[in-house]
């Protein structure tokens, strides 16, 4: 019986294309959004977990509440107070550091061919430029990392490079650093709306220049290596405890790991994925509702149609079991083209966002589970939607069923 069903609901469908094709798009519309947008922050929380992998090993130390951009304009300039000798002393005495790096932080006046602008300032020790915003990060588009002896030296972000001024910066050019010359060494890649180093923006030079052109010799920062990635959670922990402990000041310094700000990164992008599909939610509503309509003027056309049917000895279970059938093989149809659109408008959207953080591309990732959980949800739509058609033609009299014309 449960076949002569399957075979009535696919007869009724092809009767009445041009309704279920209509109704059939709002349901591909909303299983489109689902699986895309799950698509999308699925890729988003990959690049994530891709760029910051490479960083479980460092722990980055600033004074108060530490920015998502740490290495960018989130060290301090002085209104958290500075780092102090007491404070690296400290940190020798703790094992299991493989480097602990100082950096200077403050803000610059540059100029090129007679333009004026301003910039954040980092200063570190040549000897370990490379491997703090080198190797683990982005990298140079052009030229080279200072070397020890370096001076007058400088290496640059991308925007300062290529937005600031008019004319553009190129390694090898000469600029001006609160009015003393410096030659550019090098050119960092492009980051983008980055949250790791944000060196878009920034001027590298070492830790000497740094003093030499700002007079300024405090510590905004401190980068550190851990030797084992196991230990790096107790590793911050300890580091806090006794910087704070040398201030007075339990609040005075703020450890972070990068798997901490990955927890932290992934539980937002977890917030805005349900967010999001809560909103697509709605478009599976309004097509539930257009199923709902569908099947109920189907009832009402095929009124004469179910009288026969249980005149003849067809089951109020039957009858339902027929428009439910319907319903869910609407459902299905139009789960797998919103499978199929919402797989094409990720790639899209992937395509022409450029890339999301620091110049990582947006991949969008549909896996198998977002497929079933996005036909899982089409059936439900269908069987809910259906329920209450299937339930009046059920409840039919066959004597006024037959009569009706």
């Amino acid at each position: 019986m449960a076949g002569d069903n399957l075979t009535i609901a696919i007869k009724n469908i092809k009767e009445r294309k041009s309704r279920v094709i209509l109704t059939l798009l709002g349901i591909a519309i909303g299983i489109m959004a689902i699986v895309s947008l799950m698509g999308l922050v699925e890729g988003m929380q990959q690049a994530v977990v891709g760029e910051l992998s490479s960083l479980s090993d460092t722990i980055i130390v600033t004074t108060g509440e530490i920015s998502a951009s740490p290495m960018g304009g989130g060290f301090s300039d002085g209104a958290g107070g500075y780092f102090t000798e007491r404070d690296l002393d400290s940190l020798e005495r703790i094992n299991g550091l493989e480097s602990v790096n100082p950096v200077l932080f403050g803000r610059c006046i540059i100029k090129h061919n007679g333009e004026l602008k301003q910039s954040s300032l980092l200063g570190v020790d040549p000897d370990r430029m490379a491997e703090i915003f080198g190797i683990d990060f982005l990298g140079l588009e052009s030229g080279e990392f200072m070397q020890e002896g370096d001076q007058n030296k400088c290496i640059i972000g991308y925007n300062i490079a290529y937005e600031y001024f008019d004319n553009e910066i190129k390694t090898g050019s000469k600029i001006e650093i609160n009015g003393k010359n410096f030659y550019v060494n090098g050119i960092y890649k492009k980051e983008g709306s980055g949250m790791s180093t944000q060196t878009d923006n920034n001027i590298h030079v070492t830790a000497r220049d740094f003093k030499k052109i700002t007079g300024q010799e405090d510590v905004s920062g401190i980068i550190i290596k851990v030797s084992d990635v196991n230990e790096v959670e107790g590793i911050a922990t300890e580091i806090e405890t006794l910087i704070n402990e040398n201030h007075g000041n339990e609040d005075f310094a703020n450890a972070i790991t990068m798997s901490s700000l990955l927890k932290s990164i992934q539980e937002v992008l977890t917030i805005i994925q349900i967010v999001l599909i809560a909103i697509a939610g709605i478009s599976l509503v309004v097509a539930s509702i257009g199923i709902m309509n569908t099947m109920l003027t189907s009832v009402m056309e095929r009124t004469h149609e179910i009288g026969i049917m249980k005149a003849i000895g067809a089951r109020n279970i039957d009858v339902m079991a027929i428009f439910i059938m319907e319903g869910i093989l609407i459902s299905i149809f139009g789960g797998l083209i919103g499978v199929i659109l919402g797989f094409i408008g990720a790639q899209g959207f992937g395509n022409m966002s450029g890339g999301f953080m620091q110049g990582v591309p947006l991949v969008p990732i549909i896996n198998v589970s977002t497929i079933i959980i996005a036909i899982t949800v089409a059936m439900l739509v269908g069987v809910l939607s259906s329920l209450y058609p299937a339930r009046k033609a059920a409840k039919m009299s066959p004597i006024e069923a037959v009569r009706y014309e």
